[in-house]
């Protein structure tokens, strides 16, 4: 299709998304878009991810096949969780080959995009081709594009239902608060929060119950339309009825057929509602008392729509309640707030750690007019306390240890939760550590940090008259938070401080070259290595762009290439050479890295090592190993002559000595002509190795008849593989007719694949397969053998490398076999590989290109 028919179908595709109004209808509009002759996809899937669950629901389909809308995929499957992984498109040229590929119809290629809105991965856009690598860049680009455009839509549509939902609700909330807002008699405010509730929800009955904290009771204070009688001034403990129950789990609670529910209270045994919805009355996390509303209709069912409706309204409906009886104790807790601001503020001030501890104790008696007071902070290394303040204690216990649990500190520190001891004398649980008779009244506090604890904080009073209560120690526990803050905000400090100069210590006394640089490439600060390594005080650098500083005019575009990499977030590594201020070169290797301060970019980290020795090292010995190879292929023929004339005349000899009848004469020189022949092999290999090495061994490509090959290599080497037992088995080429390759050097890969297996196997079974597989011809040597680890696949195409010693010393050979072979099929465009597993056996694979047959002339 032409450009200009993709650029119709992709308006098409804006223009019925921006149509859509619903999500469900964005997603069909999506797949159906790009179900499109002139994109030329087969198969598309959108499919969203349910967040209670992490499934992925399909929602909509385009193309071929019965695959259903409501598919759930769980996760850990399936090749379209990946981009809900890293939130990145991901390209299955070939999704058989893929592990995580599930069977399905298709077996071709796949793109997988995200879908994002707002920042959040909300789904996964899968289009499928019937064929392998069919997706191009422009197919990507496409794709991309389509996805953004639906997460665009995906949001905007769920954000206008959630803003049309809530202004429907909030103004039913609005009528409501402001009703109870008018009121300001307490009866009249709570029989009218509950007609607002029945009346919000449309049910036929309600209660309201409020918290005795004394008694620990619910008390019936409003009835709607609840039993014959009024059952206004109904007690109800905590745990009993439906009301109770959520009173003492703070939570919400549904109950679909009240009569069943073996929880409902005796108080109401008769009653002819059927569905139950409670919800706490909640101001803080403090129980103010419990709303519930019900139904006579048994079809009523309450849902997650009346429950979140509900739980709206009781915030505000607790909040308008405890208005009344919060007025007065407002006014008294704003003249403690007033100084326990003050103290706060005056801690704010003090960082240094040892005089912020001090000072949050001394406060903290001033402030609850105590006699005295100790603070201890968490050790979570060693799981204890140690006291680290005392204040008018008569004995300074700072320094002292409690282990968690003893003592009342140590009792808090476990519980995480405050205490009062009226009696401390008399106290079963006082610690040995403190046998003062002065200390009379004790009230602990937990210092915590988001739920971690810091450490606790003790009041003591010497008047035995002097009796701490509920208001001293809610006082404690807004002072103790934060105290806690102030005492974390010093600790942090210090340590931060420490931190600093550790790192400061860390890149001042570094032998690397380092330099801070800003967004704009200029110079921040520098170490005095880089001083050293460049030349330049750091007063002349600051400022100043680095690439402009240390490069010449032919290196800088390169320069501020990778410095622009490393400002991306994306981290560079490179060998490079810099120019120092006195215009000398110096050999550098280079890593710089993004600097990122609270998710923001705001510069880059550079790193110049200096490499000049080693590249020198490096270059040498790079140098005697190219003249060793050269030397080595040179001497190809000053070796080899020799030798074949020593296993020549050895064969003349061996054959005298038959004539002769001479045996001891003919052993010898059949070990003559063994080691001779061996040593040849030997040389061979090297020589081989020594002209791959030196770039000498040349390949002669042409189109190889697979069936004479086979026949060539197993009549070779049947007798090796009989002389351990083995059996070799030839499975037919079948379509396989010609691969490009160069006959000697195959043939010789082959038969040094099928020696090792010979050598490694024992009264077991060879097989050499042959198959065409992706546009490759496949060369598979598989033996029942010894097989190998997978630490001794790794290294067993390493020069001169077998399997481990005891196998070199069993079973001989120079280890140079596996690494010549695979340097062939490398030269001939293809590959070795193996697979294997200790007393399983191995399976060598040589993978080559199929000769096209245009290529093949017969001769």
């Amino acid at each position: 299709m032409t450009a200009t028919a993709r650029q119709a179908a992709l308006l098409r595709l804006s223009t019925a998304v921006a149509a859509a109004e619903t999500e469900r209808a964005i997603c069909r509009a999506v797949t159906d878009g790009l179900y499109d002759e002139a994109l030329g996809y087969d198969f598309l899937a959108l499919m969203l991810v349910d967040e209670a669950t992490g499934e992925r629901e399909l929602v909509a389909t385009a193309g071929p096949g019965d695959v259903p809308v409501g598919l759930r995929i769980r996760p850990g499957t399936g090749l379209s969780e990946r981009p809900l992984l890293d939130g990145q498109l991901h390209y299955t040229p070939q999704v058989t080959h893929d592990t995580r590929y599930l069977p399905t119809r298709n077996e071709g290629s796949e793109v997988d995009v995200p879908l994002h809105v707002n920042d959040r991965l909300v789904g996964v856009l899968v289009v499928e081709s019937n064929h392998a690598e069919a997706f191009g860049p422009d197919d990507l680009e496409i794709l991309r594009a389509a996805a953004d455009q639906a997460g665009i839509a995906i949001g905007r549509a769920r954000l206008l239902a959630a803003a049309q939902q809530r202004a429907a609700e909030e103004e039913a909330l609005r009528a409501t608060m402001g009703d109870l807002s008018a009121r300001l008699e307490l009866t009249g405010l709570l029989q009218a929060a509950l007609d607002r509730a029945v009346t919000l929800l449309n049910v036929t009955h309600g209660e309201l119950a409020t918290y005795d904290p004394v008694a620990e009771e619910l008390v019936v204070v409003a009835s709607h339309n609840v039993g014959k009688t009024d059952t206004t001034g109904t007690r109800m403990k905590i745990g009993e009825g439906a009301m109770g129950h959520v009173a003492r789990t703070r939570e919400p609670l549904i109950i679909e057929r009240y009569g069943e529910w073996a929880g409902r209270s005796d108080q109401y045994a008769q009653v002819e509602f059927h569905g139950v919805l409670v919800a706490p009355l909640l101001i803080g996390g403090q129980l103010v008392g419990a709303i519930a509303v019900m139904d006579k209709d048994p079809k009523r069912r309450f849902g997650a729509a009346d429950l979140r409706l509900l739980n709206l309204f009781a915030p505000q409906a607790a909040v308008a309640i405890e208005n009344a009886r919060l007025f007065a104790a407002e006014r008294r807790r704003a003249e403690e707030q007033q100084a326990l601001l003050a103290t706060m503020r005056d801690l704010a001030g003090e960082l240094e750690l040892s005089r912020v501890l001090q000072r949050v104790l001394e406060r903290a008696a001033s402030l609850l007019g105590v006699t005295g007071g100790e603070l201890a902070t968490f050790d979570p290394a060693r799981r204890d306390l140690v006291i680290v303040a005392s204040h008018n204690m008569g004995t300074n216990a700072v320094g002292t240890r409690m282990a968690l649990g003893e003592g009342a500190m140590g009792r808090v520190a476990e519980t995480k939760e405050p205490v009062i001891i009226p009696r401390y004398q008399e106290w079963l649980g006082r610690s040995t550590k403190y046998q003062q008779d002065t200390v009379q009244s004790v009230m602990v506090a937990p210092l915590l940090v988001g739920g971690r604890l810091v450490g606790t904080i003790a009041s003591v009073h010497s008047d035995p008259s002097r009796i701490f209560g509920p208001e001293d120690l809610r006082l404690l526990e807004s002072f103790a938070s934060q105290a806690a803050i102030a005492i974390e905000n010093a600790r942090l400090y210090t340590a931060s401080r420490q931190q600093r100069q550790y790192f400061e210590e860390l890149v001042l006394n570094n032998p690397v070259a380092i330099v801070t640089l800003d967004i704009e490439h200029r110079v921040v600060s520098c170490n005095p290595a880089f001083e050293r390594m460049y030349g330049y005080a750091e007063a002349e650098v600051l400022g100043r762009d680095v690439d402009q500083l240390i490069t010449t005019e032919e290196m800088r575009a390169e320069a501020e290439a990778y410095t622009r990499q490393a400002l991306a977030e994306r981290p560079v590594q490179l060998l490079s050479r810099r120019c120092r201020k006195d215009g000398t070169l110096v050999d550098v290797e280079v890593l710089g890295v993004p600097v990122v301060v609270d998710g923001q970019r705001v510069g880059a980290m550079a790193l110049y090592h200096d490499v000049t020795e080693l590249l020198h090292a490096r270059q040498a010995a790079e140098a005697a190993n190219s003249a060793k190879s050269q030397f080595l292929a040179s001497m190809s023929h000053e070796l080899r002559t020799p030798l074949n004339a020593i296993i020549g005349y050895s064969e003349l000899l061996r054959e005298v000595a038959a004539e002769r009848s001479d045996v001891e004469l003919g052993g010898d020189l059949e070990k003559i002509h063994t080691a001779g022949t061996h040593l040849l092999a030997l040389i061979n290999d090297i020589l081989d190795l020594s002209k791959i090495e030196a770039g000498r061994m040349e390949m002669e490509l042409e189109p190889v008849l697979v069936e004479d090959l086979l026949s060539e290599v197993t009549a070779t080497v049947g007798p090796l593989v009989q002389r351990n037992g083995n059996h070799l088995v030839v499975e037919p080429a079948g379509a396989v007719s010609t691969v490009r390759a160069d006959h000697t050097r195959l043939r010789q890969v082959l038969l040094n694949l099928l020696s090792n297996a010979s050598k490694f196997t024992t009264n077991g079974t060879i097989t050499l397969h042959t198959c065409r597989e992706d546009g490759a011809v496949l060369f598979r040597v598989q033996d029942t053998g010894i097989g190998m680890t997978p630490e001794q696949a790794a290294k067993v195409f390493e020069a001169f490398q077998q399997a481990e010693s005891t196998t070199a010393r069993r079973y001989g050979g120079t280890g140079l076999g596996l690494t010549i072979s695979r340097r062939f099929c490398e030269m001939m465009g293809g590959t070795l590989t193996v697979a294997s597993a200790p007393g399983e056996g191995s399976t060598f694979t040589v993978r080559l290109p199929a000769a096209p047959p245009a290529e093949w002339v017969a001769p």
